[in-house]
């Protein structure tokens, strides 16, 4: 039980940390956007390298893209944040151009029967 009480105070003080430091949920909205969109780049990077979509799935990429799309649209509807918006447009931009790359790098059923 006293365990469970100091998890739960730690709970409640950092809730209260964050709710009431705005910048720390901005910084690490910022710095999550960094990370995905620089993730982002390091695939297309990859994929322009070598010019092969190897096991790179276009449908969990258009899965991403999706999802982007969703969520631009629910946050759109509810907040109107529009940090959040950017944030969920510039990956909707950076998943599409991954799926775009991966379609026109995979292989043809044709090359495919060239490498056999």
């Amino acid at each position: 039980m006293r365990s469970a009480l100091s998890y739960s105070g730690m709970f409640f003080g950092l809730w209260n940390i964050l709710v009431l430091k705005k910048w720390i949920i901005d910084v690490a909205l910022n710095l999550c956007t960094l990370i995905s969109a620089s993730s982002k780049f390091l695939q297309l990077q990859h994929l322009w390298r070598t010019q092969d979509s190897g096991q790179a799935s276009a449908l969990t990429w258009a899965m991403a893209t999706y999802t982007c799309v969703t969520r631009i649209f629910t946050t759109w509807m509810t907040t109107g944040d529009i940090a959040v918006l950017v944030r969920f447009i510039v990956m909707l931009i950076l998943n599409c151009w991954v799926v775009i790359t991966i379609v026109k790098y995979r292989k043809k059923p044709e090359d495919k029967k060239k490498e056999d």
